[in-house]
């Protein structure tokens, strides 16, 4: 009975408390931030809470863009101008879609579940990290085939979901490459590569550059090597008396040029051992001197008086030889 009585009290009292607690107070009314943002980029003053409501704080008037003077402005449109230029890629090998390099905004197409391939010019290396414009929902991942200094470096691309625009910076060790990319439901290019007309004309001005130097070069061996058959007739001293034995030995003819001396062996010779030139000096001594045998003919880049051709050494030279003299003009 006490226990009953003691309830009942205790309930009486807690509902008397709640009937003096006051009601919760209304939740405060929520800003719209959108229209807020709307009026904003209209240039009109934001709008005032009304009074006694709990509206949000005042927001700060902010312009909605930073004005440019003429010539920003000018910047600005030549490079929107590049950016809208018509660069017309042209298939490629192995599926490839080829950009000209520099000649306008190239545009990368890709697809949800699609992988897309950049690939950039044999033996170009990237240099630091591509730069994306939305990183969030593209994805963006470096590969290479090839090796050494045949490799290929490759941007691998994968849009997260359509409707996609957005753009690529790409540095490396040669240019930098600046790339619109756009992801599409289904459409999508699997492979973009790059022509690069600068590089193909110094390429060519090389190549010729380097033909001239070759054929230089080899006109002035022919004219070092030049045979007697190619010197003019008018300069040419046939005045040289031979002399010797051994016939296996002496010369077609002997002749110069006034600088330059030319022995003229037979044909035979070239089946035989070729025979040693020496210079006989003014004091009777036989010395060495610089020559070359070109088709069978000595060509000693000097003149002399007197001189010899030895086969064999010492003892066994003796008989294979013949002397060359050249005679005294009157």
């Amino acid at each position: 009975m006490r226990i009953l009585t003691c309830l009942c009290v205790v309930s009486s009292l807690l509902g008397q408390n709640g009937a003096n607690r006051p009601a919760p107070a209304p939740p405060p009314a929520r800003s719209d931030y959108a229209a807020a943002a709307a009026v904003l980029q209209a240039g009109a003053p934001a709008p005032q809470a009304a009074k006694g409501g709990s509206g949000a704080p005042p927001v700060a008037h902010l312009k909605p863009d930073v004005p440019l003077t003429p010539s920003e402005q000018e910047a600005v449109h030549a490079s929107a101008s590049w950016r809208a230029e018509a660069n017309v890629p042209a298939p490629g090998p192995d599926g490839r879609v080829v950009y000209s390099f520099g000649a306008g905004l190239p545009t990368v197409v890709c697809a949800p579940l699609r992988v897309c391939i950049i690939e950039l010019q044999t033996g170009e290396k990237i240099v630091g990290e591509p730069q994306i414009g939305d990183s969030v929902r593209w994805n963006i991942a470096p590969a290479m085939y090839g090796a050494s200094a045949d490799s290929t470096s490759l941007i691998v691309l994968k849009p997260q979901m359509p409707g996609l625009d957005t753009n690529l910076l790409v540095t490396t060790d040669r240019r930098a490459y600046y790339i619109r990319l756009v992801s599409r439901a289904e459409e999508y290019v699997s492979r973009v590569a790059f022509a690069y007309p600068d590089d193909d004309n110094e390429r060519r001005w090389q190549e010729r550059a380097a033909e001239e130097r070759s054929r230089a070069q080899r006109q002035e061996q022919t004219q070092h090597e030049t045979l007697p058959a190619m010197i003019a007739v008018e300069n040419l001293n046939f005045a040289y008396s031979v002399t010797g034995k051994d016939e296996q030995l002496r010369p077609a003819r002997v002749y110069d040029d006034g600088a330059k001396t030319y022995i003229e062996m037979r044909p035979e010779m070239q089946h035989r051992e070729a025979p040693v030139l020496l210079v006989i000096g003014n004091d009777g001594k036989a010395e060495m001197t610089n020559y070359r045998v070109k088709n069978q003919t000595y060509i000693v880049d000097r003149l002399f008086d007197r001189a010899e051709l030895v086969l064999g050494a010492g003892k066994k030279a003796k008989g294979h030889r013949v002397q060359i003299a050249r005679e005294r003009r009157g």
